[in-house]
């Protein structure tokens, strides 16, 4: 019976880790000091702490490894942190609130918003609402956890 619990954990931390690394492959995204501790501020102004590493993904491409200006998912590590967005442009950040897994129509409004802030210019509009379509069909159907409850 151990053996068969401990097959059962075994598959399902290789899937587990098969399918976030099909949504981001790269998490080790090496950013500014200064956008991580936005990041960081970011998580203390909405938990009061930050008890973890920020993951931080390219989400127009997903390989790199260099910051520049572009739509970024990100989010604390372990299974029940749904990852958000923000974007970084013209040497500004925009961090959205609303969480793709619960909020996709709230992450469209914030994109809207965004583009009017950091004035986003028509062509990386485009590309950036492409990659928010992207982000909110993998986050879709997502539950991080929220369905279990107290019993």
């Amino acid at each position: 019976m151990k053996k068969f619990l401990f097959y059962i954990l075994i598959i399902f931390l290789v899937s587990n880790s098969i399918h976030s690394q099909k949504i981001c492959p790269s998490h080790n995204l090496k950013i500014p000091d200064s956008i991580y501790n936005k990041l960081e501020g970011f998580y203390i102004e909405e938990r009061g702490t930050v008890n973890s590493h920020i993951n931080v993904c390219n989400l127009i491409s997903k390989k790199s490894s260099s910051f520049k200006s572009g739509i970024y998912s990100f989010s604390l590590t372990g299974p029940h942190f749904p990852r958000r967005i923000f974007i970084f442009y013209n040497s500004k950040i925009f961090i959205f609130k609303s969480k793709g897994a619960f909020d996709s129509i709230g992450v469209l409004q914030e994109f809207i918003d965004c583009i009017k802030v950091l004035n986003i210019s028509e062509s990386d509009r485009f590309k950036y609402l492409e990659a928010i379509s992207n982000y909110l069909q993998e986050e879709l159907g997502q539950t991080y956890g929220a369905e279990i409850t107290k019993e």
